[in-house]
């Protein structure tokens, strides 16, 4: 139950913001979108319709991007997760670069949210909550 709570707090929320700079930080995690022309010509690499590719920057020079990719969105708003192979995207098929960042106040909502209920549950069905005796009686009469 603890392990529950501490992944549910940690997982946090995030924000993409765009990309101001050429390259991206070392191991950032991106959300590159493509040009319709370029999802189109990826299609053998990325699969088909691709209008999204998420992954982690791996390098870029002044021709491609190359990401190691954890999951890919098709046009038609369909999710499909991969294993981290790297990818070479040319930059010429980049319409925006997002980069991920943490949203902290989300965050702290969320967790403050995950406590408030873990506690409200564990008082709804602690031992002793519901009013009744354990033992499910009263006590026989006394033989006189």
């Amino acid at each position: 139950m603890v392990a529950t709570l501490l992944v549910a707090t940690t997982s946090g929320c995030y924000n993409y913001t765009l990309v101001t700079r050429a390259h991206p930080a070392p191991s950032s995690f991106l959300a590159v979108r493509l040009t319709d022309a370029g999802g189109d010509l990826l299609t053998t690499y990325l699969g088909p319709q691709v209008r999204v590719v998420r992954g982690r920057f791996v390098r870029a020079d002044e021709h491609a991007f190359v990401l190691s990719v954890a999951s890919v969105e098709s046009r038609r708003g369909d999710s499909y997760s991969w294993q981290g192979e790297t990818v070479t995207v040319p930059t010429e098929f980049v319409s925006t670069m997002e980069v991920r960042q943490p949203a902290r106040a989300k965050t702290a909502l969320f967790a403050a949210v995950v406590i408030t209920s873990f506690f409200g549950v564990y008082a709804a069905f602690s031992p002793g909550a519901s009013g009744t005796s354990p033992s499910g009686g009263g006590q026989l009469p006394s033989p006189h």
